[in-house]
């Protein structure tokens, strides 16, 4: 039997809680008794990682509830919101990492060579990463979770952020330079308030009502004008929650329909977007009569826009 998408993704989040905790443990522990800051710090980044976890998993138990009088679109924009928390959970882990790592470098501490086998545990650590980040983007793509794709990347950059640790590593053995395994720590620190900031940045255009790809528009326009005698698709508006899409828009019709034929033409207008369109959660339409003129209302997208 097929998984409905919330069981998908509270999978993905149990796999992804039991996988991080595995490696922060084991990365932590290592790097105290390896004597390597930059392991150390691995393993808290991992840590976070639970945590954004659990975010998934939470926020899977809400967006697919059913619309109600507070949420009358539904909750969808709970994965979005999620997605959200869960940059500044990474930012705020990277920011302490870079007090941390600062700190240390300017404490004046005696420093030693890390143990050479913690380079085992950091090859353990970039093949858990490796899986756990294949997993959650097959998944998140598969149903088209911004949560968890979102998730998945953040694993990537924790790929890199191990692949660092070993670089950082093998020049400390080479160059006898403790000091570079701090320094190690420090740029990992602002790779993941980068990836933090990268993902915020993502997010806004679904919270402001907008849409990376407005190709979307054009296909709407066509399949209104498919319908004989709907003319001028105009004030369009499209908004999309989560991975369902909202068609708000007007259409001209000849003013001489009864008020019952020109809902009927609405009505096919609406089916054939919904039929020729994936995903498209609800369509909205005003009919106007042709030659209808209203130049104060300025907001939405006419088919005009798409064919400059």
């Amino acid at each position: 039997m097929k998984k409905s998408r919330q069981k998908e993704i509270q999978t993905a989040s149990i796999v992804g809680i039991i996988g991080n905790g595995i490696l922060s443990i084991t990365k932590i522990g290592a790097g105290i008794i390896g004597g390597s800051y930059a392991l150390i710090s691995d393993g808290i980044d991992s840590a976070t990682d639970i945590i954004t976890s659990l975010v998934t998993l939470f926020a899977s138990r809400i967006i697919d509830r059913p619309p109600d009088e507070e949420h009358p679109y539904g909750h969808g924009r709970a994965e979005t919101l999620a997605t959200k928390v869960l940059s500044f959970v990474i930012f705020f882990a990277g920011a302490q990492l870079a007090f941390s790592a600062v700190r240390n470098f300017l404490s004046g501490t005696k420093r030693s060579i890390p143990d050479p086998v913690v380079i085992y545990f950091v090859l353990l650590s970039i093949g858990g990463k490796l899986f756990l980040a294949f997993y959650k983007y097959r998944v998140g793509k598969r149903i088209k979770s911004s949560m968890l794709i979102a998730d998945a990347k953040n694993m990537v950059n924790d790929v890199i952020i191990s692949v660092s640790v070993l670089t950082g590593l093998i020049v400390t053995f080479i160059l006898k330079m403790p000091i570079l395994d701090t320094i190690t720590a420090f740029l990992i620190s602002l790779w993941i308030m980068k990836t933090a900031f990268g993902i915020f940045m993502e997010t806004n255009v679904e919270l402001m009502d907008g849409l990376e790809d407005t190709s979307i528009y054009r296909d709407v326009f066509n399949a209104a004008c498919s319908v004989k005698g709907v003319r001028n698709p105009h004030k369009t508006r499209i908004r999309k929650i989560n991975t369902k899409y909202v068609v708000d828009m007007e259409i001209e019709v000849d003013g001489s329909l009864t008020v019952k034929e020109g809902h009927e033409k609405a009505t096919e207008v609406k089916k054939c977007i919904q039929n020729q369109i994936d995903n498209v959660y609800d369509v909205i339409i005003h009919v106007e009569p042709i030659g209808n003129k209203e130049t104060s209302e300025t907001y939405g997208l006419s088919k005009k826009n798409f064919n400059e």
